[in-house]
């Protein structure tokens, strides 16, 4: 039995440990994203190569999935980090969840990515809702989705969220 919280580390589906339900052209599709990302393709060249490579073949929630995945993986190190590649790929990310639907399905990963983190699920959250990715009732309907209503009394980041979004509003 572990006493302490689990360390506040991003969870990175896309690795040869965890492998979480994903399959090889995923990984390879995030190896690749990452090193477009690494040699500082513009947002617009990595749009096209979504579109051109993921969506086709694997649709708009694997899409979603490995864009989330990947990029906020990537910008982990730091809150900097992570305010940096919502500023440069925002827009990817605001193309790929177009409608409230997928704005909710884009703040369950990332909060999938940040499961270990309350507050970092909150500030990014947070960050998107500024940068217009994601709207406030995406906020809402995701926060008092059944699958997170019934972790209100144990999980404390579905609090830290509504409280960020207490203190906009």
């Amino acid at each position: 039995m572990e006493l302490l919280p689990p360390k506040s580390t991003p969870y990175f589906k896309y690795t040869t440990e965890n492998q979480d339900g994903c399959t090889e052209s995923e990984m390879l599709l995030s190896t690749e994203l990452t090193a477009m990302v690494k040699s500082k393709k513009t947002a617009k060249d990595i749009q096209v190569w979504v579109e051109d490579k993921i969506l086709p073949s694997l649709g708009q929630n694997i899409a979603i999935e490995v864009v989330v995945q990947t990029l906020f993986y990537l910008g982990s190190k730091s809150f900097t980090h992570m305010v940096t590649v919502l500023e440069r790929y925002g827009q990817i990310l605001n193309k790929l969840a177009s409608d409230q639907n997928l704005q909710v399905f884009l703040i369950q990963e990332v909060s999938k990515v940040w499961q270990n983190s309350a507050q970092m699920t909150a500030i990014a959250i947070d960050r998107m809702m500024g940068y217009r990715i994601i709207s406030n009732l995406a906020i809402v309907c995701w926060v008092f989705a059944p699958e997170n209503a019934e972790k209100f009394h144990i999980a404390d980041y579905i609090w830290e969220v509504i409280y960020f979004f207490y203190i906009l509003f």
